[in-house]
């Protein structure tokens, strides 16, 4: 299942500075657990902030703690390939350039404590001038060299209409196992006059950035019609459906669940046997793409009442897979996982 998503990004400002590090969405303090950057009221949205609609952005996380700890934040403003960008935070922010996170609640009927922060994103301390590439930064009091997470997010200005589809790949080989995005940008309001310099895009499947697509050049240029039409380049593999499993209840086992042992001092749930999908039908049931959902249906208070719990996931192989390492991509449906 796919969700496709094209950014597009002026290179008007570039960072000289090549050897700088790119920002990627990283956690730096094993405490730290459960990161989430949202619009609000749309938990499964991306990390998106229209500049002239400005529908804020909800950060929330969790710090395995009893108690609480003094943590600032900040942006940091990048060019199209995520390494920090030449302008000084006062020109591109409004207020202050960091700020305290001054919201958050203690955990209550859990068995792990932990502290569950909170920040709108704008707010009365910070505001965004530009769109752009956006980093925020999370550090303790007084040590912004020493971070906890870093988090990615998009401020968007409109200024092109793109219109596309989805469709079989072209090429016979790849008609079953892949998909094409074919899309046009019209960039008559850019005033752009090179556009395959000026102009870079990036596609994303389900919000991942591991196998995105980047710096496409458009087949041909015309009346300020940009045509992706490519037929090669714009294609991801078409992939099954993501695994999911519930435990927003700890009192039964949901699909999936193969049993839960609440006898420890953390709560340890083991799921039911997977196997591999590939080369087998499609399999249509809900998945989020990837995503995560907070919730209990034993108390009233998910953010500070969710307990966490440990997970064990159990993949059958036929064969051995010997010097290999096996990931889980994407997140868990329901309720927090260590």
């Amino acid at each position: 299942m796919k969700k496709i998503i094209i950014f597009l990004f002026f290179l008007a400002v570039l960072n000289p500075l090549c050897a700088q590090p790119v920002f990627r969405d990283n956690i730096f303090n094993d405490n730290v657990k459960t990161v989430q950057l949202f619009p609000e009221n749309n938990f499964f949205g991306e990390a998106v902030i229209f500049l002239d609609n400005e529908i804020p952005l909800i950060l929330k996380f969790d710090e395995i703690e009893s108690d609480y700890r003094s943590y600032s934040y900040t942006f940091i403003h990048c060019d199209a390939n995520w390494k920090q960008s030449d302008l000084a935070p006062n020109e591109y922010l409004e207020g202050y350039s960091e700020a305290y996170i001054v919201d958050y609640k203690f955990s209550k009927n859990t068995k792990i404590p932990f502290v569950n922060y909170s920040l709108q994103i704008p707010n009365d301390d910070i505001r965004i001038r530009y769109s752009g590439n956006y980093i925020l930064l999370v550090y303790p009091e007084n040590d912004l060299e020493n971070p906890i997470f870093t988090k990615r997010f998009y401020v968007i200005e409109p200024s092109c209409t793109i219109a596309g589809n989805i469709v079989a790949a072209s090429n016979p080989e790849q008609r079953n196992s892949a998909q094409e995005i074919n899309f046009k940008i019209n960039i008559s309001q850019t005033n752009s006059r090179f556009p395959s310099r000026e102009i870079t895009t990036q596609i994303q499947q389900n919000g991942r950035f591991d196998n995105q697509i980047l710096d496409l050049k458009p087949l041909s240029i015309k009346d300020d019609i940009l045509d992706f039409n490519l037929q090669k380049g714009n294609i991801f593999k078409g992939l099954n459906t993501f695994r999911f499993f519930d435990f927003s209840s700890l009192s039964y086992n949901s699909e999936y669940v193969y049993s839960i042992d609440r006898s420890r001092n953390i709560d340890y749930i083991e799921l039911i046997l997977s196997k591999f999908r590939a080369n087998t039908f499609y399999k249509n049931e809900p998945s989020q793409f990837g995503k995560f959902f907070i919730d209990t249906k034993e108390y009233s208070d998910k953010d500070s009442e969710g307990e966490y719990a440990l997970v064990h996931f159990l993949l059958a192989s036929e064969n051995p897979i010997p010097d290999s390492d096996i990931y889980i991509l994407g997140w868990i449906i329901k309720l927090k996982i260590n």
